[in-house]
């Protein structure tokens, strides 16, 4: 029998509700396309925006608008929205949100529903770049290099926001100190790494709901990107994904990050691999992952209906071979009436 939280559940083919955040994301997307995915639990899926246009609100049951995750009223709502539809597990997908959620977590409990967010001290080390490095630095777990002033750098470099930064947004290489000067002027708290060469990687992984244990993960090459997320990507297998595997098994468990979570970095032409960042979240790409063969809802599911994380590690079989081409597509509302007309899967 599994206990999380005030939570005991052990018969399976129970009815869960599940509620989570920034429905108008792709990673929001991902994650209602795995609970849809999955045919062992009725589960009715609710969740939330900032935006009443947004794609993800129309694959759900149930949506609401909510104030934006910076405003004062945020978590007063999400939890009158949570003891309103009597939430199993509540999804935080929205990253500026996590350290304000992680703080209310005991009133998440008053209210029934499970948190599935990191701890407030794992939450510092993984919001903030700087902290991140450190922390694989004190683990033995290779990073590119940060450099703490803007002199005698090897060019080119790379810069990214320390704390904030998301879908690439203010990340750049930089190739003379003359470029560094202009970005270190008009963004404040920039990060300097090491610019890199090789293959970016990201890590979809999957703990025990106390994050104590890891299960698995599966390992996609980015070999494509727009915004911050892959819009092409194949899976990593031999012994480049085996170490990947090593180091996260050995560093994910000092977080306790329970449930999904993803990490990334970059393989080196010559077979290094060098870590980046850890997003205690699902990531935009995980529906690539869910076909793969790693369902990680479906397995947190399967965790709160006492399933061992042994037996899911066990039950885990990856498609080595599948690769994803992404695309655009559209929705069409015409008052009450939604649709999509091209189907073109014919």
């Amino acid at each position: 029998m599994a206990q999380y939280s005030n939570y005991s559940y052990k018969k399976k083919g129970r009815t869960f509700t599940v509620v989570l955040d920034g429905s108008g994301t792709a990673t929001a997307i991902s994650v209602i396309k795995g609970l849809k995915k999955q045919n062992k639990y009725k589960v009715k899926i609710v969740a939330m925006d900032m935006n009443e246009m947004n794609a993800g609100r129309f694959f759900v049951d149930k949506f609401y608008v909510v104030p934006s995750a910076s405003a004062e009223n945020f978590i007063e709502k999400v939890l009158q929205i949570c003891e309103e539809e009597k939430a199993d597990i509540f999804v935080p997908i929205i990253d500026t949100a996590f350290l304000k959620l992680s703080q209310n977590r005991d009133r998440f409990k008053e209210v029934g529903a499970f948190l599935l967010l990191a701890n407030k001290k794992a939450l510092e080390i993984t919001s903030d770049k700087l902290k991140t490095h450190e922390f694989f630095m004190g683990n033995n777990i290779p990073a590119p290099r940060v450099f703490k002033g803007d002199k005698d750098l090897d060019f080119p470099v790379f810069v990214k926001p320390r704390v904030g930064g998301r879908a690439s947004i203010n990340a750049f290489k930089v190739e003379n100190s003359k470029e560094l000067e202009l970005y270190l002027s008009k963004i404040p708290d920039l990060l300097i790494q090491e610019y890199i060469e090789g293959d970016e990687f990201t890590a979809d992984c999957l703990n025990s709901l106390d994050g104590k244990r890891f299960i698995e993960c599966i390992v996609r090459k980015r070999v494509e990107t727009k915004g911050g997320v892959s819009v092409k990507a194949e899976i990593i297998s031999g012994d480049i994904e085996k170490r990947i595997k090593e180091y996260i098994a050995s560093f994910s468990v000092k977080l306790e990050i329970p449930g999904a979570y993803n990490v990334q970095g970059f393989v080196r032409d010559n077979g290094d691999i060098l870590f980046t960042e850890i997003n205690p979240r699902f990531a935009g790409t995980h529906a690539f992952t869910i076909e793969a063969g790693l369902n990680s809802i479906e397995y947190i599911l399967d965790m709160f209906c006492g399933v061992d994380p042994d037996e899911i590690k066990g039950s885990v079989n990856i498609n080595y071979n599948l690769k994803m081409v992404r695309y655009w597509d559209e929705i069409f509302i015409d008052g009450e009436k939604v649709f999509n007309p091209w189907n073109l899967w014919r």
